[in-house]
């Protein structure tokens, strides 16, 4: 009589992932982060399963005994890149650190104790990749997400091309902020324009009912709207303004530029509210502060990104979403005394 195996695919995933979310969650520190290891033991414990069942001490452990088979950073980058992250995690992927090990063991049996021991194959590997797909999503939430976004800010290019390279920085996180970025760092190129009036400060997610305000911000008798997705009820927004005498100005990424001005055209409103490319309406702001001065630019950019982070820093619960200013930008505005 042919053995049974155990084929059932559904529960064997759902035990498994609240055990593991239960062994991952206390590892979470009082200030609510998870080390690195943590995320990395179990991108390499996913993969060991993928190749044998059960994990015994001695196929976790490597063959020198000292680290945690075929855990490297190279191997979190393939697994990472399966599930569709290409942003770079660890090199070493933790295999060096004295923790790594136990916590291998430690997750190799909750594993062998929670997976049936008769588990067919094609159960083995859908549950492999179900821990795998678990720990990308935390690396997504509990590592990069928790990171300042990084952005090389390369002066030889336009100013509007280093607003696009930080907005698509942004847009590769998994929780996309970069409808907020967008907002903050037009929030900021008004802070430096016009330094005597109040610009707004709320928070991205404000409706403007609730803050009685015309756009996201307002300049006298002008309304700004910063908007990564120009959508219908944009329109309604603007037709208001004109109503009520407010000139209506929507800031958007340059590839939606052409689509906003269909928007409008097709409410009749394409010659009363003004569309402008966010990337521009920055970096062109910029450069005239600076009377296109080299140095003068140098010294701007770094006040941009400086203001930028103060309004995430007094408004935003968020704080990852500030960027990290590059050493020569601090050097800048520290010998301007700022």
């Amino acid at each position: 009589m042919m053995e049974m195996v155990n084929c059932s695919l559904s529960e064997p995933n759902k035990n498994i992932l609240n055990a593991i979310e239960l062994w991952y969650e206390s590892k979470r520190s009082e200030r609510g982060n998870v080390n690195r290891n943590v995320m990395a033991v179990g991108i390499g414990i996913s993969e060991l399963l993928q190749n044998r069942f059960p994990l015994t001490d001695n196929y976790v452990r490597s063959d020198k005994g000292s680290q945690v088979r075929g855990l490297s950073g190279a191997c979190i980058k393939t697994v990472l890149a399966r599930h569709g992250e290409t942003r770079i995690f660890a090199s070493e992927g933790g295999r060096t650190s004295r923790g790594t090990l136990p916590m291998a063991l430690e997750l190799a049996a909750i594993i062998n104790s929670t997976l049936p021991s008769d588990t067919c194959e094609d159960t083995r590997l859908e549950v492999a990749n179900a821990i795998a797909n678990f720990f990308v999503e935390r690396i997504q939430v509990d590592f990069f997400n928790r990171q300042r976004i990084k952005v090389e800010i390369d002066l030889q290019k336009p100013i509007s091309a280093i607003v696009e390279d930080i907005l698509a920085e942004a847009s590769l996180r998994s929780d996309n902020p970069t409808g907020t970025v967008a907002q903050h760092l037009v929030g900021a190129k008004l802070e430096m324009l016009f330094p005597t009036i109040e610009i707004g400060k709320d928070n991205s997610n404000a409706a403007d009912q609730q803050t009685e305000r015309s756009g996201d911000f307002q300049i006298n008798d002008a309304a700004f709207h910063v908007t990564v997705s120009p959508m219908a009820k944009l329109t309604d927004r603007c037709r208001d303004n004109v109503r009520n005498g407010i000139r209506p100005i929507v800031v958007v990424p340059r590839e939606k530029v052409s689509f906003a001005y269909g928007l409008f055209e097709s409410e009749g409103l394409s010659d009363r509210v003004q569309v402008i490319a966010l990337e521009s309406f920055i970096g062109i702001n910029i450069e005239e502060l600076s009377f296109y001065k080299r140095s003068l630019i140098r010294l701007n950019v770094a006040r941009l990104l400086a203001y930028y982070n103060k309004r995430i820093e007094d408004i935003e619960p968020d704080k990852s979403l500030q960027i990290e200013i590059p050493q020569w930008a601090l050097d800048e505005m520290d010998t301007h005394g700022e």
